[in-house]
């Protein structure tokens, strides 16, 4: 994958979770199931891991639960809601305690002593008790900032006014999850229809939209139940192991999972989640997954956190779910860079939570090892795509009435003559309409030649009136042209015109990535753009030259070489700057001879916008790269900061807060000194005190 389509699938993945977000934590009317959730923000995480030069502050992988748009007060948590790494299959579980075990100075044969409890599916919150009365209950929210619903919360026959131990806690926070069982929403909702009044959707949803009820009267009738996991804050309870904690919890009075269990070691980890799995369908209450947590606190404590997830728990997740169709068609989709992708069209199914009817095959070199044909029953899953996969064919259940694909040989949208290369079928002509549309929608990009006023079905429009063959048409188009587009008024072709001029000054940098060459991103332009400095040093430059500069390497260098190298793109190259495009380098200040050389990694979340600290540094003569190797000087670490801070721990490289890095490029060249690399900070585990669990 290039960098340009991990920045665009990211962006549609972003899109797609921030707006599941809003259904789920603010509309209380979601749209996804959690498989179909849980699989896209995997597919983030693993794109951001790939490319972390595409991580941004307000990616949803930076943060926990959704922002707060309602008229409840908001309520600060005193102890951050944070979450938990998910695994899936045995393999990532067995990583999982891997990871676990190398952060302990444990003898290998040490049987670790874990806590496992089904996790339930419902909306999580805080119940705040002070001196043993009841005072409030929030909302998870973003995880730092909940919603004050005490009112409603109160409303829940399974939340005590008071809670019972002795002596009796000044404070007392248990978390846990709201839910509804099914048999007491399914009542519900057999009332709601004699009565003729609207039905809940789900369980989930009915139960975070119960809790978010402006009229806490509305809440009381609503079955709601809730069940605690752990604590907030709290003191004067003493409490040395995740066990201690959930029977102090049902001590207090709270409903706690009555299927939690003691496994000693992995091996009865895996047991229980076995047994579970089966089990869970007789149970009164949706669950997808197992909750498994190191029991001993001290233990806890030395392995700490890593960004927003404690090392000393995940939770298991179960397989999404799969569903059988019927194969109806298959065809190709044409991409910007000439990729036929292949696609299988199919009788409409539920999976998930939505209904879907094709699926992305890929390539045709795995459409062909599938062997998916016309008429074929195929598994559909929906697991870390936006669109679903097809998984597998039902060979047993042929006729013989099937029809193998055929691979075309001609381009569907112009019938150019197809070729293969490698596992992948390719349209070599550059003019190609379905190419030439993606390529425009590519160009026009706000982070590329930023034409604001030209998308995609205005970029289809003038290929169809025959006023646009490449890219460097743009800059030759006319009033006259656009004023002869039905629905295009005097103004609006202005505003189009004057959109186009203005671009006509980009950096070399977004020239670069906004000509849609193979493998040259956003990341890599800037680095081509300020070794050579003009597009002529560019084009003259050799394969050798190009991928000797660090981090572009010699596929990208050979990509780019092979670009320059066509007739038919020296053209556009020509005619581009026949139009008045004129691409200029980003003025740098002068370098420092203390940076030079240098190499910097960012990951986390800064105060600062990212891009201005990786200015600094380029304006420093330094450089900036997206992953941490033994050549890395610098690490700058915020929040939530993640694999990086452990790779630079391990090759010990030195780590620098936001501040230090601030006080180090301003300073006369010596390092701070905190500038070591120190373990993540933990939360304390006391016996009596703040406990800083949060799941």
């Amino acid at each position: 994958m290039t960098l340009e389509q991990a920045q665009a699938e990211i962006t549609a993945l972003r899109t797609q979770i921030e707006t599941a977000n809003r259904e789920y934590y603010i509309n209380d009317a979601p749209s996804l199931s959690d498989d179909v959730y849980d699989g896209m923000m995997r597919r983030l995480v693993e794109l951001e891991k790939q490319f972390p030069d595409l991580i941004t502050p307000d990616s949803p992988t930076q943060k926990v639960g959704a922002p707060l748009e309602s008229d409840f007060t908001k309520v600060r948590h005193s102890i951050p809601m944070l979450s938990l790494k998910d695994v899936r299959g045995e393999e990532e579980l067995l990583d999982w305690e891997k990871t676990l075990r190398r952060h302990t100075a444990l003898p290998d044969d040490f049987v670790v002593r874990y806590v496992c409890e089904p996790k339930i599916d419902g909306l999580s919150a805080a119940i705040v008790y002070e001196n043993g009365v009841y005072a409030r209950g929030i909302t998870r929210g973003d995880g730092q900032v909940g919603e004050d619903v005490s009112a409603n919360i109160k409303t829940i026959r399974s939340v005590p006014n008071r809670i019972h131990l002795d002596p009796v806690p000044q404070t007392f926070e248990a978390r846990g999850e709201i839910y509804m069982l099914r048999s007491e929403f399914e009542k519900f909702n057999a009332k709601m229809a004699e009565e003729g009044k609207p039905l809940l959707a789900n369980p989930r949803n009915g139960s975070s939209g119960s809790v978010r009820q402006k009229d806490p009267r509305m809440t009381a009738t609503r079955p709601l139940s809730f069940s605690a996991y752990t604590l907030g804050a709290y003191d004067h309870v003493t409490i040395k192991t995740q066990m201690e904690l959930l029977e102090a919890l049902e001590r207090a009075g709270l409903r706690v999972n009555s299927l939690r269990r003691i496994c000693n070691g992995l091996d009865e980890v895996r047991e229980f989640i076995a047994w579970f799995e089966k089990e869970r369908a007789n149970l009164d209450y949706a669950t997808d997954g197992v909750v498994v947590k190191v029991d001993d606190f001290a233990l806890q404590n030395e392995l700490g956190y890593v960004g927003r997830n404690p090392r000393w728990a995940c939770a298991f997740k179960f397989p999404p779910e799969e569903v059988v169709t019927m194969v109806k068609d298959i065809n190709v989709n044409v991409g910007r860079t000439g990729v036929l992708t292949p696609m299988a069209y199919f009788e409409p199914v539920e999976v998930a939570g939505t209904t879907v009817s094709r699926a992305t095959l890929s390539n045709i070199e795995q459409l062909q090892k599938k062997d998916v044909r016309v008429g074929d029953r195929v598994v559909i899953r929906k697991a870390g795509e936006i669109i679903p996969e097809v998984v597998r064919v039902l060979v047993e259940a042929r006729t013989g009435s099937e029809q193998p694909y055929q691979v075309p040989e001609q381009c569907p949208a112009c019938g150019s003559q197809t070729v293969m290369d490698g596992p992948r079928l390719m349209c070599e002509n550059s003019a190609c309409p379905a190419q030439l549309e993606r390529l425009i929608e590519h160009f026009v990009g706000r982070d590329k030649m930023n034409i604001d006023r030209v998308g995609i079905e205005l970029g289809k429009r003038f290929i169809a009136a025959g006023f646009v063959k490449d890219v460097a048409d743009l800059f030759y188009l006319t009033k006259e042209q656009l004023l002869g587009l039905e629905r295009m008024a005097e103004k609006s072709a202005q505003n189009v015109l004057d959109s186009i001029e203005a671009a006509k000054k980009p950096t070399l940098a977004r020239l670069l990535f906004a000509l849609g060459i193979p493998n040259i991103g956003e990341h890599t332009g800037e680095l081509i753009a300020e070794r050579f400095g003009t597009l002529e040093a560019i084009q003259k430059a050799s394969l050798e030259e190009i991928s000797s500069i660090h981090d572009v390497g010699k596929i990208a260098g050979t990509a780019l070489r092979t670009w320059l190298d066509e007739p038919h793109n020296k053209a556009l190259l020509e005619k581009l700057q026949a139009a008045g495009v004129e691409p200029v380098q980003e003025e740098r200040k002068e370098a420092d001879e203390r940076f030079a050389g240098k190499s910097f990694v960012f990951t986390g979340t800064m105060s600062r916008d990212r891009r201005d600290l990786e200015a600094m540094v380029k304006d420093l003569g330094a450089r900036v790269s997206g992953s941490v190797s033994k050549k890395t000087d610098y690490v700058v670490a915020g929040e939530a900061a993640g694999s990086k801070l452990d790779k630079a721990r391990e090759n010990k490289v030195t780590v620098l807060t936001e501040d230090e890095f601030m006080a180090l490029i301003g300073s006369d060249g010596e390092k701070p000194e905190a500038t070591t690399t120190p373990e993540p900070e933990t939360e304390p585990v006391p016996v009596q005190g703040t406990l800083a669990l949060d799941l």
